[in-house]
């Protein structure tokens, strides 16, 4: 029995030490941000964890970052920038829409970007969205690139401009079509099933919503 025992300890010891090869220069501190995008709850993950599954020590974590909240405000930053190039898939936001048919279709196409992007990566999206939205937004740098909070004001300027609403719209009106269409994400990832239907679908008809509230004010 100890004959046969020895291989699989050298086994263990080999594959460890070639994990630790393979993080050697750098490639930890992207491990860990991979392993932390691949997590199903990432919110809840811990550096120790980590270190756990990728075998590795605690203190080589540590030295890529300080503390967990540093990994996730990396992750974050990972996370709205993916959700911001989905949007701007959906329009370009520098140009104004051509007429009132493509306003609308922005504002459908921008809430089908953001429903695809809950469907595709709901841990990534309960991060970027949960508690610590806010503070995680106001570290991201874009390098100049529009901040993804800026499309949706901007699909309803282009409402406005292109006269499918009256009036020009207020922080509070993107703040209501902001819910419509962050509800209908919720609703869908608690597989409530009114909102189960197919997302491009579902973003219409909120999309069409928010202009019938935003026209009848």
């Amino acid at each position: 029995m100890q004959k046969n025992e020895l291989p699989k300890a050298t086994s263990c010891r080999s594959t460890a030490k070639s994990r630790l090869r393979s993080f050697h220069h750098g490639n930890l501190r992207q491990g860990l941000i991979d392993a932390a995008l691949a997590a199903p709850e990432i919110e809840g993950l811990s550096l120790r964890q980590l270190a756990a599954g990728l075998g590795v020590t605690a203190a080589a974590v540590y030295r890529h970052f300080d503390s967990r909240e540093g990994l996730l405000f990396e992750v974050a930053r990972i996370g709205f920038n993916r959700l911001r190039q989905r949007f701007a898939s959906a329009f370009e936001i520098t140009v104004p829409p051509s007429d009132a048919q493509e306003a609308r279709l922005r504002l459908s196409r921008l809430a089908q970007a953001y429903l695809q992007f809950a469907d595709d990566e709901p841990a990534l999206w309960r991060l970027i969205f949960g508690a610590q939205a806010e503070a995680y937004r106001q570290s991201i740098d874009a390098e100049g690139e529009p901040d993804s909070y800026e499309y949706l004001p901007a699909a309803l300027m282009g409402l406005y401009l292109a006269g499918v609403i009256p009036t020009q719209p207020s922080e509070r009106d993107a703040l209501f079509a902001w819910s419509a269409v962050h509800g209908a994400a919720t609703l869908r990832s608690g597989r409530v099933p009114g909102a189960l239907i197919s997302i491009p679908e579902l973003a219409h008809e909120v999309a069409e919503r928010v202009i019938l509230a935003m026209t009848h004010e």
